[in-house]
């Protein structure tokens, strides 16, 4: 126990570095929604989030799992000269892929904007974007890899002011702009080129004419089931919104894409927090530990993230009606499904940390089978509930899909790798969440002053009791 405390130790250390960074750049992009459901129509902020829903889908498959795959070998580096031609096989490949779907897209740029409803320059930009945040992608995981938290703050931070600055100006001077997605995209585009042109100085040591393609094979073999893993997971993410935008009647699909993207962008809050655990997890447990001090650390941060992703769920369920003013007043008839993409956030979070062994493992195909159930109950359910429910039925469908995902990488783990959860505590603390959430619903049709006290109350409950049973746990006094 004592090396799985050390471990954690270091890992919250190494989280709450890059979480600083993380906090400011998610904080000033965040900005934005407020703004942008102010300003934009909810037929035009739920093109924005169409557009949006493809961009991460692009980003899985042309990284091609390399990212992950780079923390892996980087790892087993024993000089310079291995690091460099790890990175120039790695860069070289995704930056090659790129450019490559930069000219397939080029070609078919007229027919995908007639199939979308959207206009050609709109899908132009969304494509460059695509090309340069990928360019960038390889030099970012260097920097993780590197431990240049510092240096990593500055170009993520950067970038997110010019995104925010640039959208803010496009909106403000020029003409008619409220009328379309794209300067969204253009402003996001700007950021993501300066940000890469930042990132290049501090990468450049790294580059070398030393491309392997047998490195590259190696790495495949590790990296292509976390692509295809990737790719099944970003499309059970956000194929709800395509099937929103397709499957509802055209007069009302853009407008309840709107709605259910603006609430998501509320419920995004606990999912920025399990970014920032990701951000420092990621490459913390991939170092190569023995299996007893990774099923120890494994374990207890499972717990300590479960702990902490509750109280943020309460924190944002039980003041739903205060976080509801992040939006403009037209978007918040959807504020009904913030607890249910909350609790799915809260699950994709755990599913990370059940994603830990068997990338630890070597056993990435794992991942292909766990997602790839997720992906077809996702699509099945969404298909089965979008015509009749609309944007409800997509937010029930999401969080039983990411509940079978927890359930099935659980007991995966539990066969094949056995990880010592504190299943006893983590229940407590979900029942005991639900309660206080269940009892908050009872301050509804109360006066906001006492409404507010006595939510805070229920949360105070929660942190304290959270609190007590893990100090008191410490101190080997049984709650």
């Amino acid at each position: 126990m004592a090396a799985a405390a050390h471990l954690l130790k270091k890992l919250v250390s190494q989280t709450a570095v890059y979480g600083v960074s993380a906090i400011l750049s998610k904080f000033l992009n965040y900005l934005l929604t407020p703004y942008l459901t102010r300003i934009l129509s909810e037929e035009v902020y739920g093109q924005v989030n169409l557009l949006y829903g493809i961009i991460p889908f692009a980003n899985v498959v042309l990284t091609m799992g390399l990212a992950t795959g780079y923390f892996r070998y980087a790892a087993k580096c024993q000089t310079r000269g291995e690091k460099q031609r790890l990175f120039t096989t790695t860069w070289g490949a995704v930056a090659g892929m790129a450019l490559l779907f930069g000219v397939v897209m080029a070609l078919g740029n007229g027919s995908l904007a007639e199939t979308m409803r959207l206009d050609p320059a709109c899908i132009a930009a969304m494509t460059a974007l695509i090309v340069v945040d990928n360019i960038a992608a390889i030099p970012q995981a260097a920097l993780r890899e590197q431990g240049r938290a510092v240096y990593y703050t500055i170009v993520n931070v950067t970038g997110v002011a010019v995104n925010v600055t640039a959208c803010v100006l496009f909106y403000t001077y020029v003409p008619g702009a409220a009328e379309s997605p794209l300067w969204v995209i253009l402003a996001n585009l700007l950021a993501s080129t300066v940000s890469l042109v930042l990132l290049l100085p501090a990468v450049r040591k790294l580059v070398s004419s030393a491309f392997s393609f047998r490195l590259l094979r190696g790495i495949f073999t590790y990296s292509i089931p976390l692509m295809m893993a990737g790719i099944m997971g970003v499309a059970g993410d956000f194929i709800d919104r395509q099937l929103i935008y397709f499957m509802l009647p055209v007069e009302v699909a853009d407008a309840e894409l709107g709605v259910y993207t603006a609430v998501a962008k509320i419920a995004a809050l606990l999912m920025i927090f399990r970014q920032i655990y990701t951000l420092g997890a990621e490459p913390f447990f991939l170092q190569g530990f023995s299996k007893e001090e990774f099923r120890e650390a494994n374990a207890a941060a499972t717990k300590y993230f479960t702990i902490a992703g509750i109280a943020i769920f309460l924190l944002l369920a039980l003041f739903s009606r205060e976080f509801g003013y992040i939006v403009g007043s037209d978007f918040r008839s959807g504020m009904g499904v913030l607890p249910l993409l909350l609790l799915a956030n809260l699950l994709a979070g755990i599913l990370v940390n059940l994603s830990f062994w068997y990338k630890a493992a070597d056993k990435t195909r794992v991942a292909i089978y766990i997602t790839g159930l997720g992906v077809a109950v996702t699509v099945v359910l969404n298909v089965a509930l979008i015509p009749s429910m609309g944007y409800r039925g997509a937010a029930v469908a999401r969080v039983v899909s990411m509940l079978l995902m927890v359930v099935v990488s659980y007991l995966l783990c539990r066969k094949y790798f056995p990880v010592p959860f504190d299943l006893r505590r983590i229940g407590f603390y979900f029942l005991f969440g639900g309660a206080l959430f269940g009892l908050s619903r009872a301050t509804a049709l109360l006066p906001d002053g006492g409404r507010i006290a006595l939510n805070f109350l229920l949360l105070l409950i929660y942190l304290l009791t959270a609190y007590r049973m893990e100090l008191g746990r410490k101190r080997g006094t049984v709650l």
